[in-house]
């Protein structure tokens, strides 16, 4: 057997930094929106940093920037839902990005939303898991929310995906093929 070494060269912080978010976009991840409400506000915010801890019992972590104006609402609010956007709903991953095209950022006027135990839910997203907020760990510039998930939901459509700075869709793999046709997995969309 022959192991592949990768040889690191180390630059300044920043060129770490560069070679590292570069790296990191090559990566394909699934785009959600993390949401909360009650007494600190209602907020929500696109992450795409969003993974199962464990499936008994049932727990997930989301990890939000802590400049976010949504991350103290989430730690004081003590809940927060997880919105696992499906492939047409780039637009409203972008306005909870605070990249909107309309310029009305961060606002619940984009999809159609509803409130399920109070937390904001979209109701045609590809999943949804409302979380009771069990631990938060600093790390870094983010805080890693660890929650335990008490109502989960899947929707039909597939999911959307974040990968080399744009949007796509995984086709369903024996499900069915992709709506364009090809036989790739990613499929890029129009921005």
């Amino acid at each position: 057997m022959h192991i592949h070494t990768l040889r690191e060269t180390r630059a300044t912080p920043e060129a770490d930094i560069r070679a590292f978010t570069e790296a990191m976009s090559r990566t394909a991840a699934g785009v959600c929106i993390v949401t909360t409400n009650g007494p600190h506000g209602r907020f929500g915010l696109t992450v795409s940093s969003m993974t199962s801890v464990s499936a008994e019992p049932p727990m997930l972590l989301v990890c939000v920037n802590r400049s976010s104006v949504a991350h103290d609402a989430i730690r004081e609010n003590g809940r927060f839902a997880i919105n696992a956007l499906a492939a047409h709903q780039q637009q409203i991953a972008s306005t909870f990005a605070g990249r909107s095209p309309s310029g009305r950022h961060y606002e619940f006027n984009s999809g159609d939303w509803a409130a399920l135990s109070g937390l904001p839910r979209l109701l045609d997203a590809s999943a949804f898991f409302d979380c009771k907020l069990l631990s938060a760990l600093e790390s870094g510039s983010h805080t890693i929310f660890v929650g335990s998930v008490e109502t989960a939901s899947a929707g039909d459509d597939p999911a959307l995906l974040y990968s080399e700075r744009n949007y796509g869709y995984a086709a369903r793999l024996g499900r069915k093929a992709c709506p364009t046709g090809t036989d790739s997995v990613l499929e890029r969309t129009l921005q």
